[in-house]
């Protein structure tokens, strides 16, 4: 049996692509199982692996970002920065309900356009607002920053933004933002330390590395000396030898068992 020809990814922008197979996605950048759990949008820059989250909802994710977990990671309404690491159960950016309502039920603050599915069954649709009744404004979104790494089952409430190389411990609660650099634990998550001191923090956010291509200099650069990995990169910027990283962006959409994606003008960062 012959192996299959490969997609050709060289769609110019706002060029519709339909796949049917989830596989073929590879071929654009996007790893997911089966893709079944996909609601509005995600827009991404080539390649992120998204395994197979519980669910997705209109979310982005940067280039490099991993969401580790067979059904079991929820994101919604989250961009995710390049490079990103989300463990197995964590829930990021989950839908708040009003405290100071008369209920806090869907029905009471949410309209059918929100959940379509929920108002699909007759007895909640007597309880939702009309179908021409004003919608309540976009939902708030929460950032994660470039270089996160979201432990195992740790929950981040909605509208957090988390700092660019933060870290939050496995099953912590955060529930306020997270400085660039801190490691946070517990319930509700506090900073427990810095990973660098601040000099070394303020140099990092200042370069900036995630808005380069380093692939061209993985076997030069010591990655696990930071310092020297920064003289490196700065000299490698100085000599006109270090470039941005500009990768192909993608809006993608699952509808009718079929998966669409929309080549975008330009990268998310």
């Amino acid at each position: 049996m012959s192996e299959r020809a490969p997609l050709q990814p060289t769609d110019p922008a706002d060029e519709i692509i339909e796949v049917a197979e989830p596989a073929r996605l590879a071929d654009f950048g996007l790893a997911v199982v089966e893709g079944k759990r996909f609601v509005g949008t995600l827009t991404y820059e080539r390649p992120a692996y998204v395994f197979d989250p519980r669910r997705i909802k209109d979310c982005t994710v940067g280039a490099y970002s991993i969401l580790n977990g067979y059904l079991t990671n929820s994101l919604y309404d989250t961009d995710v920065g390049r490079y990103c690491g989300i463990g197995e159960s964590s829930v990021i950016g989950p839908h708040e309900h009003p405290l100071d309502h008369l209920s806090s039920h869907l029905f009471a603050f949410t309209h059918p356009k929100q959940y379509p599915d929920l108002y699909r069954l007759p007895d909640f649709a007597k309880l939702a607002p009309d179908a021409d009744a004003p919608e309540p404004p976009p939902p708030v979104r929460t950032t994660i920053g470039h270089d996160v790494w979201v432990g195992v089952g740790a929950f981040v409430k909605r509208g957090v933004t988390v700092g660019h190389g933060a870290v939050i411990a496995a099953g912590a609660m955060v529930t306020r933002d997270v400085p660039p650099y801190a490691i946070v634990a517990g319930v509700p998550a506090k900073v427990i330390r810095m990973r660098f001191p601040d000099p070394l923090i303020e140099r990092l956010l200042r370069f900036g590395w995630w808005q380069y291509d380093l692939a061209p200099h993985k076997r030069t650069l010591d990655f696990a000396q930071v310092e020297k990995a920064l003289d490196q990169l700065e000299a490698l910027r100085a000599a006109g030898r270090l470039h941005r990283l500009d990768p192909p962006t993608y809006a993608f959409q699952r509808a009718d068992g079929r998966f669409r994606l929309r080549r975008l003008p330009r990268p998310l960062y």
